[in-house]
């Protein structure tokens, strides 16, 4: 393990992304012995890996596995840990609720895993970030609910599901918290656009964080540490993935984040 992280570089970052799990689509023929619509696979949108390695890091998957063993080796082989998103709802159980009609796909395996990851990153200080479903494992991990369906449960809101326009623009503008870690990635800028495509979001912030930006309607869109002191833990709602080739602020994201990530390891 020391020599596969000696290979890599001695400045160079290794950022650990988790991805998706999924049993194909339902038009493929079934393996013989595999029941349901296809075989199991993971996924995971190649922006996400476009985004490391723009910033300078070297972006290792991390597929849902259950041994908290393993998921010990997993950190210690990274120095930057992901929450992807993807098509999954959070079990509404882990914050107390039962599921609302409009709940869904529940992944439990994918979310204790990345609850375990959260964790063991918290523990060491390694830099954390979150992106949409992971800003959710984020906030519930740490003992927050979320909304279980914006549109059902806040009429009012905004749009937050921008379908079918590609995430790849802009939907709607949040603001951002003056004094915190987001503020000082956007260089100041008080108002940020960002594409949206989720039906959950932040009901009860969880403990020791704090929200960093608010969309118009009065929604959490991303979430810190409150006593962050120089560790970078951020969770974004939005997709800063699919905007950093026309938005500096979300490739700065990536990039403050990779830092981040090479100073831990120079520390580990």
């Amino acid at each position: 393990m020391r020599e596969a992280r000696r290979k890599a570089g001695a400045g160079t970052p290794v950022i650990g992304i988790t991805v998706d799990a999924n049993f194909g689509r339902d038009d493929e023929k079934p393996e013989p012995g595999i029941g349901g619509g296809g075989t199991a696979v993971f996924w995971l949108n190649k922006s996400y890996v476009d985004a490391v390695e723009a910033a300078g890091g070297i972006p290792v998957l991390i597929p849902v596995i259950t041994s908290p063993k393993k998921i010990r080796l997993y950190l210690s082989m990274i120095d930057g840990l992901i929450l992807s998103g993807g098509d999954f709802d959070i079990d509404p159980k882990l914050y107390g609720e039962k599921p609302v009609p409009q709940i869904g796909t529940l992944k439990p395996g994918r979310t204790l895993m990345e609850m375990a990851l959260l964790k063991g990153a918290l523990r060491t200080g390694m830099p954390t970030l979150g992106v949409c479903g992971g800003l959710q494992a984020i906030n519930v991990a740490l003992g927050g609910s979320l909304w279980q369906d914006i549109p059902s449960q806040i009429p009012s809101a905004v749009k937050h599901s921008q379908n079918p326009e590609p995430s790849t623009k802009p939907s709607h503008e949040v603001s951002v918290v003056p004094g915190s870690l987001l503020a000082d990635i956007a260089g100041g800028i008080p108002v940020l656009k960002v594409n949206s495509t989720h039906h959950q979001c932040v009901k009860k912030i969880g403990k020791g964080l704090v929200a960093s930006s608010i969309s118009p309607d009065g929604l959490v869109e991303s979430v810190e540490l409150r006593n962050r002191g120089e560790r970078f833990m951020l969770g974004v709602q939005w997709h800063p993935e699919r905007l950093c080739g026309s938005d500096e602020t979300s490739a700065r994201i990536f990039r403050k984040f990779v830092d981040s990530a090479a100073e831990f390891r120079k520390e580990r």
